[in-house]
């Protein structure tokens, strides 16, 4: 699909997905004829009202009007009938009712359901696609000018992205992404000689540059070096690292916690460490990357469910359970595209019924959620007990960089001595793991920070939705989105605040739905109430300019 698709793939929902659909429906019983029906009414329902007559299963869609934008509401309403997310790779090879219809019926279902009843299911392989399908698997729908056939580029990936900078600067707009600070100090940043009020920030309680902060990782490095220069398991452990392990478990109220080097890395390589061929790994459907990558790379089973959909948990429980070992809920604290959270006590509730485990992502709730910020079950008054593992980052509420792991003293001890990420990786280095062990100790002294970034939080939330900007589902978070619906106009959107001192970066297609496309909005306990002010009525005057 022509696109300006250069936006980062952050969630489940924009890479692959397993199928979120009742699993007690088989392939068995929806016909070819059946699912072609159905894509031909969602398809006729986008189409502009002269063009509905040409369209038919092997036109193709350009030929009947359909644009990219069209494209996607009817993909939109086709996850939502089918219970399923498109990987956006499977999406590119579209052109036609009929390439939709085999898309739906080779990804409806999950090769790892387990059931006696599952027929086997049929992967979309690129040596096995037709000839043509092949030559036109980046072709867009929309006319482009000719280019060089793929077979004369090693690299069609790197023309992709060619293009889609190359269409960004024909449609008179920068590319929103890797711009470069100058300087930070507190909230505002030095961009292009500009300075500039950021919202583009993980630091939630403004530790990053907190002085007690930055004393304690100079003093680190007068002590240990810049660097850990080996893995905790033979040579990089210090007393630091271990303090923070500690002082970690107790701010969490689990057992023990385990520091790793980075976050994402502990995500990716837990799930295939921890569970195997005989278990199955559920997740949300909008669940970070890095939890998708974790799964890709387990011999488990796996399968999406919809977000925060505890009663659809329920039910493939209920079907799922009795064919695995072990079964893990992954969810996450605060989701960051959307600035929401689960209904924890209910997540919990579930997954005792069914004997499942709990893996809970904290990134962007530790340190943001409940009266003392020590994540989401301070927020619902939740022992951690009921819970079995919980990941968290160093790298943002912290002010730090790094990942960790918390929960039963057993679980957690074998995982600090065999997850890869954590044995084959250089130890978190003594500056960060200092800044952060530090870190906590400020939260302790300042509690306030945690009071005024809900305080700021709340504001910016409540003046948006005053000025009638879409938030979706955001709220009781620092993670504040305004959705405009195309990736254009959040690019463009993005672009004039810049201009006005404002920087908020725009989250596109395929991270987010295309009608989804939005910029977002980080609020921490530096902003202060006059900057949101302004903010808000700046944002609201560009949104109205571009509408």
């Amino acid at each position: 699909m022509a696109t300006v698709d250069i936006g980062l793939r952050e969630t489940a929902a924009g890479r692959q997905a397993s199928g979120a659909g009742d699993v007690r429906t088989r392939p068995g019983a929806h016909s070819r004829l059946a699912i072609t029906r159905l894509v031909l009414e969602e398809l006729e329902r986008v189409a502009p009202a002269e063009s509905r007559s040409r369209l038919t299963p092997r036109g193709a869609l350009a030929d009947a009007g359909i644009d990219e934008p069209r494209f996607l509401d009817a993909v939109n309403r086709l996850e939502g009938r089918y219970q399923m997310r498109f990987h956006a790779d499977w999406l590119r090879d579209v052109q036609t009712c009929d390439d939709l219809v085999d898309c739906i019926a080779t990804h409806m279902f999950d090769a790892a359901d387990r059931s006696g009843t599952s027929a086997p299911i049929r992967r979309l392989d690129a040596a096995a696609a037709p000839a043509a399908r092949r030559a036109a698997a980046r072709r867009p729908l929309t006319p482009q000018p000719a280019r060089m056939p793929a077979a004369d580029d090693p690299f069609p990936e790197c023309r992709a992205l060619e293009d889609r900078l190359a269409g960004l600067a024909a449609a008179g707009l920068d590319n929103p992404f890797l711009l470069a600070n100058e300087s930070v100090q507190g909230r505002l940043a030095r961009i292009a000689g500009q300075e500039v009020v950021s919202y583009t920030s993980f630091d939630y309680l403004g530790l990053a540059g907190h002085p007690d902060v930055a004393r304690a990782a100079k003093e680190a490095i007068d002590r240990f070096g810049c660097s850990a220069s080996a893995s905790r398991m033979v040579g990089g452990n210090n007393s630091i690292l271990e303090s923070l392990d500690q002082e970690l478990a107790a701010f969490i109220g689990a057992e023990r916690a385990v520091v790793f080097p980075c976050g994402y890395g502990t995500n990716a390589s837990l799930f295939g460490h921890l569970f195997g061929a005989e278990d199955l790994i559920l997740y949300d459907e909008l669940a970070h990357n890095s939890i998708m990558q974790g799964a890709t790379a387990s011999q488990a089973g796996k399968r999406s469910f919809r977000h925060n959909d505890y009663r659809q948990l329920d039910g493939l429980l209920r079907d799922l359970r009795g064919q695995y070992r072990r079964v893990v809920v992954a969810i996450e604290g605060v989701y960051s595209m959307d600035g929401d959270y689960p209904d924890l006590p209910a997540f919990i509730e579930v997954k005792k019924r069914h004997d499942a485990m709990l893996y809970v992502d904290e990134a962007h709730s530790i340190g943001t959620m409940g009266p003392g910020g020590r994540g989401i079950c301070d927020y619902f008054s939740v022992d951690p007990a009921d819970g079995d593992l919980w990941m968290g980052t160093i790298s943002k509420a912290l002010g730090s960089g790094g990942g960790y792991l918390a929960g039963s003293e057993r679980l957690i001890r074998y995982l600090g001595c065999t997850t890869p990420a954590f044995v084959f990786s250089t130890a978190c280095s003594p500056p960060n793991a200092a800044a952060a062990l530090e870190g906590l100790r400020v939260i302790g002294r300042e509690p306030w920070r945690v009071t005024v970034l809900r305080e700021r939080s709340e504001l910016f939330l409540k003046l948006c939705l005053d000025a009638g900007l879409d938030t979706g589902t955001s709220g009781d978070t620092p993670v504040i989105p305004v959705i405009l619906g195309s990736s254009a106009r959040a690019i463009q959107v993005s672009q004039l605040l810049l201009g006005r001192g404002i920087n908020a970066r725009p989250i596109l297609y395929p991270a987010v739905r295309e009608s989804a496309a939005r910029v977002r909005f980080f609020l921490t306990c530096e902003h202060t109430e006059e900057q949101i002010v302004r903010t808000v009525e700046t944002l609201a005057d560009v949104v109205a300019a571009t509408m």
